[in-house]
C-alpha cells in the first residue's frame, strides 16, 4: 500500500477524504529534512484548520507506518550489500584457490620438465655442444672455442674476439 494510500485510509478516519490533503500531508512525511516533531507539528496545524476532531492518533499513526517502512528498507539494503560483500568474498577466495593452484600445476610442470631421461640429457647435451653452449665443468674446451669462434649467445650480445697477441 502507498503513503498516499495510507494516508487517505487514515483521514477517512476523522471524516476527512480530500485527495489534495492526502498528497499534501504525503509530501511532509516523506521530507526527509524535516524532523519528527517538525512534521507532526506542521501536520497537526494543518489538519486542526480542516476538522474539529482528534488528530492526534492519526498522525502519530502515519508517522510510525512510514518510520517502519523506512526502517525496512534500511535493512534490506543493508542485507542487499551484506550479500553482494559476501559474493565478493566468495568469488575472491575461489580466484585465489585458482590461483594457488594454477601456481601448483606450473610448479609441478617445471619439475616434471627438469627431470629428463638419459637419452633426452644425452640429446640436449649434443644439441648445445652443436650450437657453441658449454655445459658445467667444460672451461677447457671453452677457452680454445674463445680463441677462434664466439657463439651464438656473444655475437648476439655484440662481443668480438680478442685480439692476437
Amino acid at each position: 500500500m502507498s503513503l498516499i494510500d495510507q494516508v487517505t485510509e487514515q483521514l477517512s478516519t476523522i471524516d476527512l477524504k480530500d485527495d489534495d490533503i492526502s498528497e499534501y500531508i504525503s509530501g511532509i512525511i516523506e521530507d526527509g529534512s524535516m524532523e519528527e516533531d517538525e512534521k507532526r507539528e506542521v501536520i497537526s496545524e494543518f489538519l486542526s484548520e480542516a476538522t474539529d476532531k482528534n488528530t492526534e492518533n492519526v498522525i502519530t499513526t502515519l508517522l510510525s507506518n512510514w518510520k517502519k517502512v523506512q526502517e525496512n528498507k534500511s535493512k534490506e539494503e543493508e542485507e542487499k550489500k551484506l550479500k553482494l560483500i559476501e559474493e565478493a568474498r566468495v568469488r575472491e577466495e575461489e580466484r585465489r584457490l585458482k590461483a594457488e593452484k594454477e601456481q601448483e600445476e606450473n610448479l609441478s610442470l617445471r619439475t616434471a620438465q627438469k627431470q629428463l631421461t638419459k637419452e633426452e640429457k644425452a640429446a640436449r647435451e649434443k644439441l648445445m655442444a652443436q650450437y657453441g653452449y658449454v655445459a658445467e665443468g667444460d672451461e677447457n674446451e671453452e677457452k680454445k672455442e674463445e680463441a677462434t669462434v664466439l657463439s651464438p649467445r656473444d655475437r648476439r650480445r655484440g662481443k668480438t674476439l680478442p685480439a692476437k697477441g
